[in-house]
């Protein structure tokens, strides 16, 4: 809200600060401001600083000043971080928070470099190197915040491939987790890596290219999308929205231009989102894998759920589906509610509701023209999006176990 965050130097509401603190922290995207035309640098640096902290965790942050500071890091702390890592054990997890914090120094600082390649010759040395810091940190941060300053995020890179590209591998790597991460450094071998591994790295590929696929298939023809590129520039560009919609919110295309499918379809992928214990949001890859897995079980009257051969338990097929009937109900509730409130229609309520909610933080104008009710709804979205999901699935592994003592008679019940 400081007047030296703005560059007209006046003080910012509190309720606009608030959407953008919330934004960034969770880094989601949305925002009610431009940021490179209305922020300072003084605030931009507030908003790439949430957005860091959002994106590692602050427990990693806080590892991090135990490493400089020379000071063990207590048991508690160790479960605090691994539950921020997405893992269970506490074996080997402060080395696990070193190698985050090197490979994030090291993945951001190569970005850095190749956007400078366009950023610099464009906007000057030091201009040029801010730009490129900046938006390489909230690429692999999965944030979306740009401050290109002309309120269209990259639009106007759409036609090139090195910006494109670029942005769209460094979602790409923060939207793995890292978990994945240290398999990969640790392993390096395909067959040596963990299910868990195999499968987000399967998963993400196939979402990538059928997502991919959607938009290429979708938007080909449509002259206020991509119907006046050329067939590499459909193809880059869908390429491009297909990576950052399932989690990142940078946009080359503008979103309220895409037809109802290609929308339908975007919701769909901010709805899988990256993996557990990244930077990305959604109810996660893993999630969406599991819960096929189950339905194909189900229609081969399997009793088990298998995945690369091992049988998966009932409390974690139980886990996945609850956190994908939760997500459903709240963005259908919610996009319902703000298209009662402010006249938007469904599709486009139910987008930049599930935009929210996966953290992901592409718009389709309505949170430009929001209500006080919609701007609270959405920053309550954004907060339980990146908090509350990791919050109830620690809640869920703690608690599992407790309920085992009584066990009731089985009941009869119609289904279907």
């Amino acid at each position: 809200m400081l007047p030296i965050s703005s560059k007209e130097r006046v003080v910012t509401p509190f309720l606009t600060t608030l959407f953008t603190a919330t934004s960034a922290t969770c880094v989601t995207g949305l925002t009610l401001l431009n940021t490179g035309g209305y922020f300072s640098i003084f605030g931009q640096f507030v908003i790439i600083t949430l957005i860091q902290f959002g994106g590692l965790g602050f427990m990693t942050i806080l590892c991090f000043m135990f490493f400089v500071s020379n000071k063990q890091i207590g048991l508690k702390n160790r479960l605090m971080i691994a539950q921020t890592m997405g893992t269970e054990s506490i074996a080997g997890v402060v080395k696990l928070a070193k190698h985050v914090l090197v490979i994030t120094a090291f993945v951001e600082g190569i970005g850095a470099v190749l956007l400078a390649l366009r950023f610099i010759p464009k906007y000057g040395f030091l201009k040029g190197l801010w730009f490129s810091i900046f938006h390489s940190i909230s690429a692999f941060c999965n944030a979306g915040f740009d401050i290109i300053g002309d309120g269209l995020s990259l639009y106007s890179y759409r036609h090139d491939a090195l910006v494109l590209l670029t942005i769209a591998l460094l979602i790409i790597i923060g939207g793995l987790g890292f978990i994945v991460w240290e398999d990969i450094l640790k392993n390096k071998h395909w067959k040596l890596m963990s299910m868990y591994s195999r499968i987000v790295l399967t998963a993400t590929a196939i979402c990538l290219v059928i997502g991919t696929a959607g938009y290429f298939l979708f938007e080909y023809n449509n002259p206020e999308t991509m119907g006046d590129m050329t067939f590499g520039g459909k193809l880059i560009s869908s390429f491009f929205q297909s990576t950052t919609t399932r989690t990142a919110g940078y946009d080359a295309l503008i979103q309220n231009n895409l037809t109802n499918i290609s929308k339908l379809w975007g919701i769909i992928l901010m709805m899988i989102g990256g993996a557990s214990g990244s930077t990305a949001g959604g109810v996660k890859i893993g999630t969406i894998v599991l819960v096929f897995a189950t339905l194909m079980s189900f229609l081969g009257s399997k009793h088990d759920v298998v995945l690369s051969k091992r049988r998966i338990g009932h409390r974690t097929i139980i886990h996945a589906m609850s956190l994908l009937m939760m997500w459903l109900i709240l963005v259908v509730l919610g996009g319902s509610v703000i298209s009662l409130i402010d006249g938007q229609s469904i599709i486009n309520a139910m987008y930049e509701t599930a935009s929210a909610y996966s953290t992901v933080g592409l718009t389709v104008g309505v949170s430009e023209d929001a209500s006080v009710i919609t701007k609270i709804i959405l920053i309550i979205y954004m907060f339980f999006g990146r908090i509350g999901i990791m919050t109830i699935s620690v809640m869920f592994m703690t608690r599992a176990g407790k309920d085992k003592c009584v066990r009731y008679p089985d009941g009869k019940f119609i289904i279907g």
